[in-house]
């Protein structure tokens, strides 16, 4: 009765120990708005798995655009005459050489100058960003309104300033939705 109590008790403390390191190897990584998503497990990290880019907090929309922030997804409204954006300076700079994803949302509702929909611009500098997925920029800085999905790697020496342009454009409804890995 003992041997068999002794075994029961060696496979429940074998059973909880298991548990307790696959916890242990387990990283959750805050999205930003609250959430935390499980990123790494003991097999590696999850390569499917996308962050949240937050558009709630320390983002600016400058040249009398209009901006309604929720989440990971920003609605842009308004009459551009010359230039308009929506920058942050203050993301993490461990995002550097991760690839942003925007879903683009409504741009066939917006009008555009000569189809320059949207740039994307980093760092102090404003370094124009080539996204991975759209082979030619009008005017070699303006991704056209044909592409609902933006792919670009951040530089490795992102700073942390991260801003989309917008040229003579009527804005409307415009929705951007943004995720990085």
């Amino acid at each position: 009765m003992m041997k068999r109590t002794g075994i029961a008790f060696a496979a429940l403390c074998a059973v909880v120990l298991c548990g307790c390191i696959t916890n242990q190897n387990q990283i959750g990584v805050n999205t930003g708005d609250g959430n935390q998503q499980q990123t790494q497990t003991s097999e590696g990290p999850k390569t499917d798995v996308g962050v949240n880019l937050n558009f709630r907090g320390g983002w600016t929309a400058w040249g009398g655009l209009q901006a309604s922030p929720d989440g990971n997804t920003v609605t842009f409204n308004g009459k551009v005459e010359r230039t308009a954006g929506y920058v942050s300076a203050n993301l993490d700079k461990f995002m550097a050489n991760k690839t942003v994803t925007l879903k683009i949302r409504n741009a066939e509702d917006s009008v555009y100058d000569d189809h320059r929909m949207l740039k994307i611009t980093v760092n102090d500098d404003d370094q124009l960003i080539h996204p991975i997925n759209v082979p030619e920029l009008m005017y070699g800085e303006y991704i056209p309104p044909e592409h609902k999905t933006v792919k670009f790697l951040l530089p490795v020496d992102f700073d942390g300033k991260l801003g989309f342009v917008f040229y003579q454009a009527d804005l409307r409804n415009f929705q951007i939705t943004a995720t990085y890995k």
